[in-house]
């Protein structure tokens, strides 16, 4: 799949060629619903197949940027109109049970539409879709005696490969995006797939409810002998052994990892895919928060999670009673613990004082666990400055209303737990204290009565943390932070026109930074596709150099990945976008794309 997509954008950008021209006019594309002045979008929608069919009562939504979603439903024939819309620009989706739902323009399910422009000089527009019939995989969970597993959640995910890594994604395609329950007799099915890869995971309902003891042996026999002669008591017994249920993938691992891939064609219904559920070895894990000074221990929030690699492929993972605070001794415990990667994680935040963290990585193979320690310690602070480049406007004279957050750069809050307390002075001085370690981004909120503040930069150990993610280790002390604030804002637009000056919106317009530095950056790196009147918009980039190329197909993983960025700057157009520019530059596609 990833390979064919790299052969359509390579020969599509090498063997069309770009022409663009530059002019510095005010950008005429306007994204938001105009009042007063009304049109209308018409369409048929058709099975994509060999013999089209009218695909009746499917749910079509209009859904424009500066209003509530207009929703139709499909004829007899297929037909479906929106009238009275307001002039703007809209998606259009349409969705119905069995098929795969689809935009209008989407070259594949998981592809953002083309927009639709009503405008003064053209009220009406009349679309076509297509909608793929959608896969089937269905199968039957068993238990560890082939009896149904009845209530067990079955989960489809997508498999995509970024930057050479496996990942999983969830299709909100399917019927249900988080999964499917089993019938009575152990029975699931998936349906509304696209075609893909997939990963197929089954959970029991139970797997979360604690240990169940298995009996051995000597158990028994005990048992036995403390009936026969209740005042013996040195006979030996085992370690209890306890059991519990766990996710298992297709078609019997317990890592998503090692899970078996399933390929589904179009409309394809794969039966069969059965799973048997098992009882693994469970754990206990016992240990001890340890804190200096007058702390109450028992105030300590307790989170243990999953230990997610970085391409995020075991995720599926249950665990019995996730969160816990400990006693005032500071012990605490887990049981039912399932084989895996886990953190353990501690967090306190004193009235009046900065918060505390912890945290201690622990691996489970069914064994006990005991003396997990996690020593109670400050945060990094990060103290800084904000700063401000204006134009036209005086900088403000009071900040209090600054807010300044840092994110998790990996999007998961088990990173940030411990979270960071910001205070911004009167005179903008900025401090983020109790900072555990880990991985950030910076987003800030800024307004006054003269501006609204757009946060243009965020130094921190010598990079922009808008672009680059910096790396917070413990002992860090961070005293030179600089915030830069504008009310400058920049936009690129354009038209894409084919080699006869018609619109061209069956094409993807990609936008990435001449600095190879930068490829990582999300706000620099981006796509759109144009209109039906061919005309696209980047809004709020930051000034820079630039490379802007057209190309036939890309997703948001094509866009992280480097290789490609690489292949695409060959055959782009480079252009500067200057600090609070209004940029226009058009794009043709040479004759022979």
């Amino acid at each position: 799949m990833r390979h064919l997509l790299l052969i359509c954008v390579m020969a599509c950008v090498a063997g069309t060629g770009v022409w663009a021209q530059s002019a510095q006019r005010q950008p005429s594309r306007d994204t938001r619903v105009i009042t007063g002045i009304v049109g209308e979008i018409t369409g048929l929608i058709i099975t994509d197949e060999e013999t089209p069919q009218p695909v009746r009562r499917a749910l079509v939504r209009a859904i424009s940027s500066g209003g509530d979603p207009r929703t139709a439903y499909t004829d007899a024939v297929g037909r479906f109109v929106f009238p009275g819309l307001p002039m703007g620009t809209y998606t259009i989706e349409a969705s119905k049970p069995g098929l795969v739902r689809t935009a209008f323009g989407a070259r594949r399910h998981d592809r953002p539409g083309t927009p639709v422009n009503l405008t003064d000089a053209q009220r009406s527009q009349n679309l076509q879709m297509r909608m793929p019939r959608g896969g089937v995989i269905t199968g039957r969970i068993v238990d560890e005696y082939g009896h149904p597993a009845s209530s067990t959640n079955v989960r489809a995910q997508l498999v995509r490969i970024v930057n050479g890594e496996r990942t999983l994604s969830n299709v909100p395609m399917a019927g249900a995006l988080f999964g499917e329950s089993t019938d009575d007799r152990g029975i699931y099915r998936l349906y509304g797939l696209p075609a893909g890869d997939y990963v197929i995971s089954a959970t029991p309902r139970n797997s979360a409810w604690g240990d169940i003891r298995r009996m051995t042996e000597t158990d028994i026999s005990a048992a036995q002998q403390a009936m026969k002669q209740p005042e013996a008591t040195d006979v030996p017994v085992d370690p209890p052994m306890t059991m519990g249920y766990t996710a298992v993938f297709y078609p019997g691992a317990l890592t998503a990892a090692q899970a078996g891939v399933i390929t589904l064609k179009a409309g394809e219904e794969r039966s069969g895919v059965d799973v048997s559920v098992q009882f693994v070895r469970t754990a206990s894990i016992d240990g001890v928060v340890l804190a200096t000074g007058s702390v109450r221990l028992e105030a300590v929030e307790l989170l243990m999670m999953p230990r997610v690699s970085a391409s995020g492929a075991d995720m599926t993972v249950n665990i019995s009673s996730a969160n816990r605070r400990v006693g005032p001794d500071g012990k605490f415990s887990y049981t039912g613990i399932t084989p895996g990667a886990y953190t353990i994680s501690a967090r306190l935040n004193p009235d009046g004082t900065p918060p505390l963290w912890a945290s201690a990585d622990v691996d489970i193979d069914g064994q006990p666990v005991s003396g997990v320690t996690l020593v109670l310690q400050e945060g990094m602070n990060i103290v800084g400055q904000m700063a401000f480049d204006a134009d036209g406007v005086d900088p403000p004279t009071l900040f209090t209303r600054a807010r300044v957050n840092l994110i998790p750069a990996e999007g998961n809050a088990m990173i940030g737990i411990g979270a960071n307390t910001t205070v911004v002075s009167a005179s903008g001085g900025v401090s983020i204290k109790g900072v555990p370690p880990g991985r950030y981004r910076v987003n800030a909120t800024f307004n006054t009565p003269e501006a609204n503040w757009i946060l243009k930069s965020a130094v921190i150990k010598g990079k922009d943390a808008l672009d680059t993610p910096f790396e917070l280790a413990a002992g860090d002390a961070i005293t030179d932070a600089v915030f830069t604030f504008t009310n400058r804002t920049q936009t690129l637009t354009g038209t894409l026109q084919d080699a006869a000056k018609r619109p061209a919106p069956d094409y993807t317009v990609v936008l990435f930074p001449a600095d190879r530095t930068l490829w990582g950056s999300p706000r620099r790196v981006r796509s759109t596709r144009p209109g039906t009147d061919g005309r696209f918009a980047f809004a709020n980039l930051p000034a820079g150099a630039y490379r802007i190329a057209a190309v036939t197909d890309i997703g948001a993983e094509e866009l992280r990945d480097p290789t490609l960025l690489e292949e695409l700057a060959a055959a782009s157009i480079a252009f500067v976008l200057g600090d609070g520019e209004k940029k226009v530059q058009d794009l043709r596609i040479a004759s022979g794309g």
